[in-house]
């Protein structure tokens, strides 16, 4: 749609009724300069987090169909209100579920996936020039239960939303755009005015939580020009664009956390692995990092995953003749840009850096564009320091 844009405000950015205020001048700022306005909003503050607390005071293991249940409530409380808000100051506004949004999911509870939206509420709304909020995160599956879409979810909602009204999406938090570094560890760190959708694909998915990697992938897929800022003030943010022709910069450092590296160890463990793996899909266990070790006596998989899949790997094996040791407090550090693929010497850089400043690593990953270490977490700061020195980040 021609003069439509898609703003996403995230939970801090609306946790209580001043910024829900500060929010609701922003998107009617807007709204003035652009005829159509959608804005995606997550939870208030910390409220998933409360309501799950809550379900874990009832059951420490809850059906997730239930939590699912009870977390759309979250976003749904942030989109009446700030229709409200709105509504206060003058401008036309209504507020709709995911459901009624037309987002239809598939997948596991607590996981879903967006399988398609029938957008026509949304634009029936913005034909009678209304500001519509959309409540992220959410939809509905095939059989008429509400889902939510996990983790990053509300970003991913705005950016398919985009992608469906074919326009742009401006993603708002509390933070001025992508740094090359998190500027609380690194305050020295540079703001990025421009990156690739490769770049942030991959920081994203090492670590840089300003969005979520499924969105970005989404936005590259399917050309949604995407603009990352900050929810007040006027910074100038970040905006991710196509990749321009041998760009020869390293761009970031990023952080992954609450890494869990597993070592599995049985006889002739290398014959099971087939099987192990399969076990693991089937519990929906995400795997990152795979290597295998053998010797005369036994074998060993090792692989990362994240923390709260630990419970899982360990009902899973209980029964079986495989023994499960688990490494928790880990973080994966990584180094991100282009320059990996086009310029020598990267990685021996990297390297050098850990070695100068004693710190060992369990295991190293690349991709074409980014180079990766499992460390110990006590020294996260001291590596992402000594990176972002060493690149002139």
């Amino acid at each position: 749609m021609e003069d439509t844009v898609v703003l996403k405000f995230g939970g801090s950015s609306v946790k209580d009724h001043d910024h829900l205020r500060a929010v609701a001048k922003r998107i009617i700022e807007k709204k003035e300069m652009v005829k159509n306005v959608v804005v995606t909003v997550s939870a208030m503050g910390d409220t998933t987090d409360e309501l799950i607390e809550k379900a874990k005071k009832i059951d420490n293991n809850p059906s997730k169909r239930e939590m699912d249940q009870l977390l759309v409530t979250g976003e749904q409380i942030t989109i009446a209100l700030l229709a409200m808000m709105i509504q206060s100051l003058g401008h036309d506004a209504i507020s709709l579920t995911g459901q009624q949004a037309g987002f239809v999911t598939y997948g596991h509870h607590g996981r879903q996936k967006i399988d398609n939206i029938n957008p026509k509420r949304v634009i029936r709304g913005l034909k009678e020039n209304k500001i519509v909020i959309v409540a992220g995160f959410q939809g509905i599956n095939d059989i008429g239960d509400q889902t939510t879409l996990g983790r990053g979810g509300s970003d991913t909602s705005a950016v398919a939303l985009a992608a469906k009204l074919n326009c742009p999406c401006e993603i708002y938090t509390d933070v001025d755009g992508i740094y090359t570094v998190d500027p609380r560890i690194f305050p020295d760190a540079k703001r990025n005015d421009y990156l690739s959708y490769e770049e942030v694909m991959e920081m994203a998915s090492l670590g840089a939580g300003v969005i979520a990697s499924r969105a970005v992938e989404l936005a590259y897929r399917y050309k949604v020009p995407l603009y990352i800022g900050r929810s007040t003030g006027k910074s100038i943010g970040t905006r991710i664009e196509e990749s321009r022709l041998e760009k020869n910069t390293i761009t970031n450092i990023s952080v992954l956390k609450n890494i869990l590296l597993v070592d599995l160890k049985s006889d002739h463990l290398k014959n099971k692995s087939a099987h192990v793996f399969k076990e693991l899909a089937g519990a929906d266990v995400n795997i990152d990092v795979i290597s295998l070790n053998s010797n005369t006596n036994n074998q060993n998989i090792y692989f990362t995953t994240t923390e709260e899949s630990k419970n899982d790997i360990e009902l899973l094996f209980k029964e079986e003749e495989i023994e499960a040791n688990f490494q928790e407090g880990i973080v994966k550090v990584s180094v991100i840009g282009d320059a990996m693929r086009n310029q020598s010497g990267i990685a021996a850089r990297a390297f050098g850096v850990l070695v100068d400043n004693h710190i060992d690593f369990y295991q190293v990953s690349t991709s074409e564009i980014s180079i990766s270490f499992l460390i110990d977490g006590k020294n996260e700061a001291t590596a992402v320091r000594g990176l972002a020195r060493e690149f002139n980040l």
